[in-house]
């Protein structure tokens, strides 16, 4: 679970320290708790981090009011109010977080780390791993603790509210029927293993192919011959793999050929290989009694994030939400023709563009620095 942070940083509130000047205006409101500007701020910048750290790109300057400011805000802003809410709704019902099951997240997230890079051929230990995905997301340890505090607070808030029944019998078999085809049918796979040799070793290929017709021994003429480092130690072993796992070519030889036969030389861009099928495995189903764990683990998930929303919506209802104008993800934000979107937004302070009408404040509301005439009824 809160590897997914790593992924989804930028979402959870901003922290104290960032809450001074004009960052601590209030631009959400509910009974019970708030989302400031520096919150969000801080979410849209921790938003593109993210997104920059993932695909390896400098992150965009999104400065309040710009485009790819007021585009990220959409998707920041409901992420801070459930956060918000959930925190909200956890001190009033004494729901909390202890440090030894923050211990115990943080832990896990670091062998999962560990165990990614060490696939990815990384020589790192799982705490250098660990301390290298936060230097690439741009976080700090007690910032991501602080991150794993509130994944952790939100669970417990959505199991508390909302529990979890999770779905029938007849919707786990349902789902089954409706995507056993797409999803729980394997398709007919080929246990191949090859010797490779270089492109200018066909003449030895060929050799090798009639000493194996002979009955030379394939795992030790594969150790002794093939240019293949991953699978050579192996004797060739290739695993069983479905059609379109690998070149044309060699695609086309190993699927046309029989169990048990041995062909080649077939050329590809990387040499000539010598192949041979050591079982085909039929297409099959995935039984029912194999697929409905995980069945029953998506429809859960699925149906408590939808029940979770819908719960938040409720809240929000009942604690009288408001926002200031521009804040409120489910309005249209006003757009000035020929302007970039979020280019009409008004700028901070609430003063509006030039020509802009502004709404006079009701007698007795709220301060022009707070939410205010967009509550939720």
């Amino acid at each position: 679970m809160v590897l997914a942070l790593f992924l989804l940083a930028g979402c959870a509130p901003a922290s104290p320290s960032s809450e001074v000047d004009s960052g601590a205006k209030k631009v959400v409101t509910f009974d019970g708790g708030s989302v400031t500007e520096g919150e969000v701020r801080e979410g849209v910048e921790r938003l593109y981090s993210a997104q920059a750290a993932q695909s390896g790109q400098s992150a965009p300057d999104a400065q309040p009011g710009s485009p790819q400011f007021e585009a990220a805000k959409t998707q920041v802003v409901p992420q801070l109010i459930a956060f918000n809410l959930a925190k909200a709704y956890a001190r009033e019902n004494d729901i909390e977080v202890s440090g030894e099951e923050i211990d115990a997240e943080v832990e896990q997230t670091k062998e999962q780390v560990g165990k990614q890079a060490e696939a990815a051929g990384q020589d790192l230990s799982p705490d250098e791993a660990f301390q290298e995905a936060l230097n690439q997301f741009g976080y700090t340890e007690e910032e991501f603790r602080e991150e794993v505090r509130t994944g952790l607070l939100l669970e417990k808030v959505r199991e508390d509210a909302v529990g979890g029944e999770g779905p029938s019998d007849e919707e786990i078999e349902q789902f089954y029927e409706e995507n056993k085809e797409t999803r729980f049918t394997l398709p007919e796979r080929r246990c191949i293993r090859h010797i490779l040799f270089s492109p200018d070793e066909e003449e030895e290929a060929e050799e090798v192919k009639e000493e194996l017709d002979d009955g030379g021994d394939f795992e030790e003429l594969a150790r002794e011959n093939s240019q293949d480092p991953g699978s050579a130690e192996n004797g060739g072993d290739l695993g069983c793999n479905p059609e379109g796992g690998f070149v044309p070519e060699f695609d086309e030889a190993a699927f046309d050929a029989e169990e048990g036969e041995i062909l080649g030389p077939v050329e590809t861009e990387f040499g000539f290989h010598v192949i041979e099928v050591t079982e085909i495995q039929e297409e099959e189903e995935v039984p029912f009694e194999e697929a409905a764990p995980e069945i029953e683990e998506q429809l859960s998930q699925q149906q408590q994030a939808a029940e979770f929303d819908g719960w938040i919506q409720g809240q929000l209802e009942e604690r009288n939400v408001m926002y200031l104008p521009g804040y409120d993800p489910n309005e249209r934000q006003p757009q000035l023709p020929g302007l970039p979107p979020g280019a009409g937004a008004p700028p901070e302070g609430g003063a509006p563009p030039e020509g802009e009408v502004q709404e006079e404040t009701p007698e007795g509301a709220a301060p022009t620095d707070e939410p205010q005439g967009k509550s939720k009824e």
